[in-house]
């Protein structure tokens, strides 16, 4: 627990409050300018790589600052802090910074290189500015998740009788159903029967959990932005598995570090390295994505003459080579033997 009166906490509230407004600095004038093209389309950064990055970040970050936003009203000022829930936080910050350098850094890869640069103007002046503004502010930002006084509560050991995401969003919940006056006893008792029927599914099948989440996210964009591009049948269902996987396999690796679901199974063995295969399979198939107009040697094709069956040959490749060299590293290496190893 972390005394009311620790002056770590004070540099916890001003790390997660930086990063969290830095988090919708990057929402608000990522998304929006990249579906508006009369500004998009003289970005430095329009096509791919750095469009596949922007793509998914563009999700990824608000995910990981709901994540911390869910848990931020449970760290009263005037109570002992948890210093689990305190290191998750932290570590919340950490992936919102990780995931908002990670698509300035391509942003400027692209302005160094002059990419794009037949199409720039007035806006690409405009929006170079904006990223020079959100860059300050992110290495602002890592300043005050990097202060000392901080590297403690990222170190401490995973502990799980201490709540997780799941249970603090129960007990938010709670907490918040007074709100609701002479309704406050139908809400407790809907969230009480939720966290009997619902969340114990998470906790019991989180991947499954995951997956129909995402699944069902990636469909939901997948048909819009197929209808607004007249995608084929082809493109719009690898557009589809390509964002769906993505954002579950990046959903996993932050899950796990933020601690967003403390499972009842374990798995271990063949099973849990081919969770680990599958995952490192969904986040890195998107790299020969980003970079398939250099590798189309790979297939025996080009870029003048590559379509939908030569990224489809591509990208199954790709997955087959991740998959099989995650699988087999772990297993020569001796992981996941046990429950928790």
């Amino acid at each position: 627990m972390l005394d009311v009166a620790d002056p770590v906490r004070a540099q916890l509230r001003r790390a997660v409050y930086g990063s969290l407004a830095l988090a919708a600095l990057f929402t608000l004038t990522t998304g929006p300018v990249k579906q508006y093209r009369p500004l998009f389309n003289h970005a430095p950064w329009l096509n791919d790589p750095f469009d596949t990055v922007i793509s998914f970040m563009m999700f990824f970050v608000p995910f990981a600052a709901a994540c911390c936003v869910a848990r931020v009203p449970l760290c009263r000022r005037y109570e002992p802090l948890p210093a689990v829930r305190a290191r998750d936080l932290l570590r919340g910050c950490q992936v919102i910074l990780a995931g908002v350098a990670l698509t300035l850094s391509s942003e400027w890869v692209a302005v160094a290189i002059g990419a794009n640069r037949a199409a720039w103007s007035g806006a690409t002046i405009a929006q170079v500015a904006v990223l020079a503004a959100l860059s300050v502010a992110t290495v602002l930002a890592a300043r005050a998740v990097a202060r000392h006084g901080l590297r403690a509560l990222a170190g401490l050991a995973p502990q799980r009788e201490e709540p997780d995401w799941l249970g603090d969003v129960v007990a938010l919940a709670l907490l918040r159903s007074g709100w609701f006056g002479p309704m406050r006893s139908l809400i407790a008792r809907a969230v009480s029967w939720c966290d009997r029927r619902v969340v114990t599914v998470v906790r019991r099948h989180p991947l499954w959990c995951a997956a129909a989440l995402w699944g069902a996210f990636a469909l939901a964009i997948g048909v819009r932005q197929s209808l607004n591009e007249g995608y084929s049948l082809g493109a719009a269902s690898l557009l589809v598995v390509l964002l769906g996987g993505g954002m579950f396999g990046l959903s996993v690796l932050a899950g796990g570090y933020l601690g967003i679901v403390h499972s009842v199974r374990h798995l271990s063995g063949p099973r849990r390295r081919a969770v680990d295969a599958l995952v490192a399979t969904c986040v890195g198939v998107l790299v020969p994505f980003a970079l398939r107009y250099h590798l189309w040697w790979v297939v025996g094709s080009t870029n003048a003459v590559a379509g939908l069956s030569q990224l489809v040959g591509l990208l199954g490749v790709s997955a087959f080579i991740i998959f099989g060299t995650t699988f087999g590293a772990e297993t020569a290496l001796g992981r996941h033997t046990r429950p928790g190893t």
